[in-house]
């Protein structure tokens, strides 16, 4: 059942992709060059590490773990729902999870009232703990800007026919989740907050891509 779950979420995600490169193609689009998947990587990254520092730690991509008591206006809750989007697409792990193991943080063998009442919250962090080891290659606890772009050094085996871009035809031979996963989130780190409709319309599209991001998770869950 997970193995058929994440090959249909590959398949949409390719199929997305594919059908964007199709519309793009009719407006004399040519493929995606090793820069611009560079600049939609780093967007992303920039947009995840909070404090600016070059690396994106826990703590910054861990928003429920201290909630803050200042209201948020509209523009900061539009932000924090892009930053919380590309969290839950770029740090999900395939790996399994005892989720009472994870749940019984003083390791006793039992869930008190207060795992219990904690239980997600403990598991999020958990998850989240795994999507920053994936991704440190130096094991320093913290993912750098090189670290989390190190899928593009693929781009010479991605473009298939050396002319410098990935075309459509080379995006169907590519299985790399992290490369879907830039380009159906490119725009996230990049929209323009400015003017009320174009709020409205980054509000809209972050609530379907949450909807999204909710089923396949759940659907992970069942299995």
């Amino acid at each position: 059942m997970k193995q058929a779950v994440l090959f249909i979420v590959s398949l949409l995600l390719l199929t997305t992709v594919t059908l964007q490169a199709q519309r793009s193609s009719s407006d004399g689009w040519t493929g995606f060059s090793l820069n611009q998947l560079e600049t939609m990587s780093n967007s992303v990254f920039t947009l995840l590490d909070a404090d600016e520092n070059g690396s994106i730690t826990l703590d910054e991509i861990d928003f429920f773990k201290e909630e803050s008591e200042e209201p948020l206006n509209e523009e900061e809750i539009v932000l924090r729902q892009r930053r919380l989007n590309l969290v839950n697409s770029y740090f999900w792990t395939e790996e399994e999870i005892d989720t009472f193991k994870v749940g019984d943080t003083n390791g006793d063998g039992s869930m008190n009232r207060d795992e219990y009442d904690n239980l997600e919250s403990s598991v999020r962090t958990h998850v989240l703990k795994l999507g920053i080891e994936s991704l440190d290659t130096d094991k320093n606890g913290s993912v750098e800007s090189k670290e989390f772009s190190a899928h593009l050094e693929n781009f010479d085996e991605w473009d298939s026919d050396g002319d410098g871009t990935i075309g459509r035809e080379e995006m169907r031979e590519i299985s790399d989740r992290r490369f879907h996963t830039d380009i159906r989130r490119r725009w996230a780190a990049r929209e323009d907050l400015s003017g009320e409709a174009r709020r409205r319309l980054v509000v809209e599209r972050e609530r379907r891509a949450a909807e999204s991001e909710r089923r396949a998770t759940t659907e992970r869950e069942d299995d």
